[in-house]
């Protein structure tokens, strides 16, 4: 295997190692870890990002590394919608106390895993 693919391999399996981490912060609720693998995940993007202009086929174009993208790109979605249904049980539970909208981490978080923006996954392979 080429030295940038193994290197491209290496990122998107800690990429994916990051996704586990931010099921089981999603799954216990706790927003500042959310927070903080959010970040983790946009630095790993980036370099994921900068080693793909580094080679010379899609990465896709390798059975196994396909099969780890679609991993990949399968854990992302199933975060991004145990995020969205904790959000809404949230909207649900708040009403009648302090507005969603003025907890400030918490809708920082949301905007963070709902922006559109090159570091995130989906736009790995457009």
């Amino acid at each position: 295997m080429d030295k940038n693919l193994s290197r491209f391999v290496e990122i998107l399996e800690s990429y994916e190692c990051l996704l586990h981490a931010e099921t089981q912060a999603i799954a216990s609720r706790e927003i500042d870890l959310v927070e903080e693998i959010l970040q983790q995940k946009d630095d790993c993007m980036a370099d994921l990002l900068r080693v793909k202009e580094m080679l010379p086929s899609d990465p896709r174009d390798k059975p196994s590394v396909d099969t780890l993208i679609d991993k990949v790109v399968e854990l992302q979605q199933r975060n991004f919608s145990t995020f969205s249904s904790l959000v809404s049980e949230q909207k649900v539970k708040e009403q009648g106390s302090e507005p969603l909208s003025k907890n400030k981490t918490f809708n920082k978080v949301r905007n963070t895993y709902l922006r559109t923006s090159d570091s995130r996954i989906s736009h790995l392979w457009d």
